[in-house]
């Protein structure tokens, strides 16, 4: 699934540059070649779950800090690329089974919610 790897590339490089390190140096860390972790980072490269592991571990987080699961609400949420990518691909993936009448009515409602909040 290209969203997903897209996702999971994303949220790799963005962990990695909160770190401070190249690819090359999480590569050593993970004990992987930096053009795997390079082609990962863009996506383009599938990744198994032992290597999301090892890199994980590099980079010093834990997968349940990795993925934003849904029942997380009380967290606050980081206004990164990554975290917008995500929520668009669901939300996408929500409005995909809806008509066009409905999504049409979401969309309007959203933009009268969004006029309504004070934006300082």
């Amino acid at each position: 699934m290209e969203t997903l790897k897209k996702f999971i590339g994303n949220r790799i490089r963005t962990l990695r540059k909160q770190r401070g390190l190249t690819q090359e140096e999480l590569a050593e860390k993970a004990d992987m070649m930096y053009q795997y972790i390079s082609g990962v980072e863009r996506g383009t490269r599938n990744i198994s779950i032992d290597s999301l592991e090892k890199i994980l571990i590099a980079l010093e987080v834990d997968f349940s800090k990795f993925f934003p699961f849904e029942n997380a609400e009380d967290q606050p949420i980081e206004d990164t690329e990554t975290n917008k990518e995500y929520i668009l691909t669901v939300h996408k993936e929500f409005l995909r089974s809806k008509s066009v009448e409905d999504i049409r009515a979401i969309h309007r409602i959203s933009e009268e919610i969004l006029k309504s909040f004070k934006r300082t």
